[in-house]
């Protein structure tokens, strides 16, 4: 419908500004940021070779640790292999992490899942692979796609829209192709030459060789699944740390803009108030400013700043009537620039909730339980926003599957352990666990592997693990009876005693199948 069309454009409109937003400091393309009209318009562009992209850090490092490790068909290995040809021949190892960087950088990113059927009149067909799977997987920005969900309940979607931009007319102008995505059709429109976007009358229906503008949607579901950071839209992972970008921005680009005429100490000579002045005085022996050409061939200045009489800049000698002695300014202090800019780098950790070692350029790390826990609030977020990742996930390749003819239950999705042990002090805290009688699959699982990984390594030692705990079982045995012997030869416990508690206790591990036998 036209009126779906225009509510759908404007959804997309509305959010264009923050999408756009978010990108430029994600790219480090934003501009520095002026309190006074004045300085802006004197300085706006002194800083535009400068650029200290810090922020994209709380995208790197969320980007990085959401890596998908598995997604299979829970006992179903016909469907699981399906699957994967799917995945193979959509590269979608390529494409998912590109997809979850989109995600955390807009808040919002999408996929479309398609039927791929064999065209055998056309011999141009893009992907052989594709075509052979029959199903197509692709990735798409929030800027030209949106999902639109029912006002009365937003787990429902109403429609989606995907627009893209034709080539421009031979009179210059753009035109704007937009299909509508219902769960039983697709519309397909095309904008009118110069007409408002925005108007009823300023699109046609579009037909071309597919000869209808309204196709079938045989799958009864809209193929567009939505990857967020948040419900029912998405915020950019690093938004919060907007403001701290902008004020790290001023300091460095301010203290390097500056280093020129800061960073060189400026000499300075004090005549004596009554010394007579002659041509020795007034008229310097040095080449003047004044008298030398304010340009020089290549364009640049020459000399310092002038005000008056004075002169101030690098290799420039400030003069000032009767001159009793010589000195020089001193170049200023880097750190009345550098610990405001280290001030905001800890705000810009706290506010994205990104431990502080990801920005610091020294590189101090901490290491151990001081690393767990720097990391623990990171760690938190990124496990949120993989749960946020595993229903669309999984909706897209159920969806797949029926796609291909495949229609199953349930989709397992395994993530890549967020954080693992690798120094010394996680290995002594599982240590230490074990020997407390946690079981070891849950302690491996902990550390940061896969179940299903654990579960084989356990499987294939059991036999040396049964062997290891026979003996240590038989080494108790034997200083009980040891015990017990003594308590009899003291007469606190009789023969018979002794022999009925070490029988009893003997037949009680026979039967949990530690294999001691009691004869």
């Amino acid at each position: 419908m036209i009126e779906d069309l225009l509510a759908g454009w404007t959804a997309l409109e509305d959010a264009l500004p923050d999408y756009l937003e978010a990108e430029q400091y994600a790219c480090g393309e934003v501009e520095e940021i002026f309190a006074s009209l004045d300085i802006k318009a004197k300085l706006a562009k002194t800083g535009e070779a400068y650029r200290f992209n810090l922020i994209k850090t709380a995208i790197t490092v969320r980007t990085d640790r959401c890596e998908i490790d598995m997604i299979k068909v829970p006992d179903n290995e016909k469907a699981t292999e399906r699957l994967a040809q799917a995945w193979d021949a959509n590269e979608m190892a390529v494409h998912y992490p590109g997809l979850f960087r989109d995600t955390f950088t807009y808040g919002d990113a999408y996929v479309q899942v398609w039927e791929l059927p064999p065209d055998e009149d056309d011999e141009s067909t893009a992907d052989d692979d594709l075509v052979a799977v029959g199903v197509e997987l692709t990735t798409h920005g929030p800027k030209n796609v949106r999902v639109i969900y029912d006002p009365e309940n937003p787990r429902r979607k109403l429609f989606a829209i995907n627009r893209w931009a034709m080539p421009k007319t031979s009179l210059g102008l753009v035109r704007w192709r937009v299909d509508l995505y219902y769960a039983d059709t697709i519309e397909r429109w095309i904008s009118k030459p110069g007409a408002s976007l925005e108007a009823l009358d300023g699109w046609d229906r579009f037909a071309d060789e597919v000869g209808s503008d309204v196709l079938d949607n045989p799958f009864g579901e809209i193929p567009f699944f939505h990857h967020r950071t948040d419900l029912p839209y998405g915020v950019p992972v690093h938004k919060a740390g907007y403001g701290a970008q902008n004020a790290l921005n001023k300091m460095l680009i301010t203290q390097i803009t500056s280093s020129e005429q800061l960073g060189f100490p400026a000499r300075y000579g004090l005549l004596d108030k009554d010394a007579e002045l002659d041509n020795n005085n007034d008229d310097p022996q040095w080449e003047d400013d004044g008298d030398a050409a304010a340009v020089t061939p290549s364009g640049e200045n020459r000399g310092g700043a002038q005000s008056g009489a004075m002169r101030s800049g690098p290799g420039v000698m400030s003069t000032f009537t009767g001159m009793a002695e010589v000195g020089q300014f001193d170049a200023a202090d880097p750190k009345g620039f550098l610990d405001p800019a280290e001030f905001y780098i800890r705000l810009m950790a706290q506010l994205t909730t990104t431990p502080l070692h990801y920005f610091d350029p020294s590189g101090d790390v901490p290491s151990g339980e001081s690393l767990k826990v720097a990391d623990a609030p990171l760690v938190k977020s990124i496990m949120w926003l993989q749960v946020l990742q595993t229903g669309p996930l999984r909706e897209e390749w159920l969806f797949a599957l029926r796609v291909l003819g495949i229609t199953v239950k349930a989709i397992d999705v395994e993530w890549a352990p967020v954080q693992s042990a690798t120094g010394l002090d996680d290995w002594t805290i599982i240590a230490a666990k074990q020997a407390a009688g946690v079981p070891v699959d849950q302690t491996l699982t902990e550390a940061g592997y896969r179940p299903d990984q654990v579960a084989i390594w356990l499987d294939a030692n059991a036999e040396a693990a049964t062997l290891a705990q026979r003996v240590a079982l038989l080494g108790q045995i034997g200083t009980a009876v040891r015990d017990l012997s003594s308590g009899v030869a003291l007469g606190v416990i009789s023969d018979l005693e002794a022999n009925a508690a070490v029988n009893q206790v003997l037949n009680q591990v026979k039967a949990s199948g530690a294999g001691v036998d009691p004869a």
